[in-house]
């Protein structure tokens, strides 16, 4: 979840199973404005939860073109910052046991469409 600047207000992987409904335990749906969904894989189902649980909210798609790219760059500059043995150690450490990074791409999304409604595109 982010704000209207995209300053990450919460994060975390909830799976399709079970995961819309977790989020509207956590988030108070009338209170969700907008949920922003990737245009790739999977994209119809969770349209159809997210319109579902929050049908006040305007639904967003983006394009999700290399944001597994983008969020890993993401969780690394946040993660390590500039220290280089940190680096080397987060890259070490995503070789061996890389854990999934859909919180940061989901941001990296966010992102997205908040530069397209800032430029009148969205």
């Amino acid at each position: 979840m982010v704000d209207n600047s995209g300053t990450a207000v919460d994060q975390g992987i909830l799976f399709l199973d079970r995961g819309a409904e977790q989020l509207a335990e956590l988030v108070d749906p009338p209170a969700v404005r907008t949920v922003v969904i990737g245009d790739g894989t999977n994209r119809m189902n969770i349209e159809a939860q997210a319109r579902r649980l929050y049908p006040q909210a305007e639904i967003a798609v983006v394009n999700e073109t290399d944001s597994t790219v983008a969020a890993w760059q993401l969780k690394l500059k946040e993660e390590v910052g500039r220290n280089p043995i940190r680096r080397f150690m987060f890259i070490l450490r995503q070789l061996f046991n890389p854990p999934p990074v859909d919180d940061y791409a989901a941001r990296v999304l966010a992102e997205r469409y908040l530069a397209l409604r800032r430029t009148g595109q969205a």
